[in-house]
């Protein structure tokens, strides 16, 4: 049987579906950062998507809130951090509109409101630079029939 998945993960997999479309990335990973350690090595630049939770502002509806981050290698001397962090801003940025024009199914989720860019640098395994692009997913959710998903 097949099963249905969660709007949650659609929305997961629309974000995958994209940045691994990219022709800049590299890599594409779901998780959070402080398990960089942890993962194998990684190829860049990487797009990495964060889940922030989630609330629920009004009947029907649910915000799912993402930390979208792109990241690059920085050079020991820090020459190429211009260009990393403009280039991954500009794969954020392809992302963030194709997300806000094609997103998929505009009937079950949409983008809300503007997305915000942070730029940064980090020591990871290796020594990065990127952006950080948050954003908020807005679910319509329909009502359960009686009973249902409950015995």
């Amino acid at each position: 049987m097949a099963q249905l998945q969660s709007v949650q993960l659609q929305i997961v997999n629309r974000i995958q579906a994209l940045a691994e479309a990219h022709k800049m990335v590299e890599e594409f990973r779901y998780g959070f950062l402080t398990d960089m350690d942890d993962l194998p090595d990684y190829t860049t630049p990487v797009v990495y998507l964060v889940p922030e939770g989630a609330s629920y502002p009004s009947t029907g509806k649910i915000n799912y809130n993402f930390s979208l981050v792109c990241f690059d290698m920085l050079l020991p001397d820090k020459s190429n951090l211009k260009y990393v962090i403009s280039d991954t801003q500009g794969i954020l940025n392809d992302i963030y509109t194709r997300l806000l024009y094609q997103a998929g199914d505009p009937e079950s989720w949409e983008v809300q409101g503007t997305g915000t860019y942070t730029p940064f640098q980090e020591q990871l395994k290796d020594y990065v630079a990127g952006n950080t692009l948050t954003l908020t997913i807005s679910a319509f959710m329909e009502m359960c029939s009686e009973n249902l998903p409950f015995v």
